[in-house]
């Protein structure tokens, strides 16, 4: 049995270096083998505040934070359902895929949305922000932080105060950033911050976080049919009252966020973190160059979590991914309108230097076979 088979008694033995999920270090595996009380016990409001508490630290905020049994999807539709009014009008930037999905949530909640994208590659600026912004009156605006298919990284930094003059809550999707790129919600006075915990956090899927201002909280209660699994309001009245969420949640995977943000916070680092992340970037894209490739993104937007690199090469990247899955390594291809037309490593997580080079090495040396 090859490592890129199930494997029933071990589990997976590639190394993943994929935009998520990814790998999950055995610390946090042993985690989650211990045994849980209930969700409704007192030890596990115990853990829930922990592990809530540590994300308000994570994300430089006071602000609540909640806990979702879903992907970072779910919270996305919770936005759409929870803060746009049926008179109201929602506004989704959007620089590839994800952007794009964000504006289909909208479409398919029956919700006035506008989409203002960009060319695949680009980020969106701070003066196609203030153009778009001033074309309409928007109560909430839907952004990414780091866009997962293009390896595009917004500047939210700039973007955030431009969106907040125009009386916009703002939604940021920061799914394959957080706990890998700073990112200080109150400083930006981001409304919701939202991400799942399979790629920076490096905790198995399941669960997903984001904080939620005040703001945000009472612009909901004005919402008629917000749903009921996603709805911000029971979330937030549960998570308040008892540390708690309204349905059975993946406690197991609670508990491997909580540890991981203990280790996240007293052990790494959050600063040391976030450089180790810059420097993975760095390193991938010094590699990209000296074999010829092509970075996708517009230069200097390029994402410190994940990579897409163009195919400036004309490599078979199907037959490259399985070469290297070969040597019980894992990148995948580019993603939707992006296949074969890039490809994609991710440098997420717990992935040391070390472990890049070594990746590194190897599919340098499987392209030079391709080419």
């Amino acid at each position: 049995m090859t490592a890129a088979h199930f494997n029933k008694e071990k589990g997976s033995q590639l190394k993943l270096f994929t935009p998520g999920p990814v790998h999950v270090p055995e610390r946090v595996l042993r985690e989650l083998a211990k045994p849980n009380d209930t969700h409704r016990s007192k030890p596990y409001s115990e853990m829930h505040q922990m592990a809530t508490e540590g994300l308000q630290k994570l994300l430089y905020t006071k602000n609540e934070c909640l806990i979702f049994t879903s992907s970072a999807t779910g919270i996305m539709e919770a936005c759409v359902r929870n803060l746009v009014k049926e008179d109201e009008k929602g506004l989704f930037f959007s620089i590839g895929a994800f952007g794009d999905r964000w504006y289909e949530i909208g479409e398919t909640n029956g919700k006035n949305s506008k989409k203002e994208g960009v060319e695949w590659g680009k980020p969106i600026t701070p003066e196609f922000a203030q153009e778009a912004l001033n074309k309409d009156k928007y109560a909430v605006a839907f952004i990414q932080a780091n866009e997962t298919s293009t390896g595009v990284y917004n500047p939210i930094e700039k973007l955030a105060p431009i969106i907040k003059d125009s009386g916009a809550l703002l939604c940021v999707d920061a799914t394959s950033s957080m706990a890998g790129v700073k990112i200080e919600v109150d400083k930006l006075d981001i409304d919701v911050c939202l991400a799942s915990v399979q790629k920076c956090f490096a905790v198995p899927p399941g669960l997903a976080v984001c904080s939620i201002s005040d703001a945000a909280v009472e612009k909901a209660k004005q919402v008629k049919n917000r749903g009921l699994y996603f709805d911000f309001i029971d979330l937030y009245k549960r998570h308040v009252a008892k540390h708690q969420t309204p349905t059975t949640p993946p406690i197991p995977q609670i508990r491997g966020l909580t540890a991981q943000l203990d280790y996240i916070l007293n052990i790494e680092g959050l600063e040391k973190r976030f450089e180790r992340h810059e420097k993975l970037g760095k390193q991938t894209r010094e590699w990209a160059k000296n074999i010829d490739l092509e970075m996708f993104p517009e230069n200097g937007y390029e994402s410190n979590t994940v990579s897409t690199i163009k195919n400036s090469l004309d490599l078979d990247i199907p037959k490259m991914v399985s070469m290297l899955l070969e040597e019980s390594y894992r990148i995948v291809n580019g993603y939707g309108d992006l296949v074969n037309k890039t490809f994609r490593i991710g440098h997420m997580g717990e992935i040391q230097i070390k472990d890049l080079e070594e990746m590194l090495k190897v599919l340098g040396d499987i392209i030079k076979t391709l080419k």
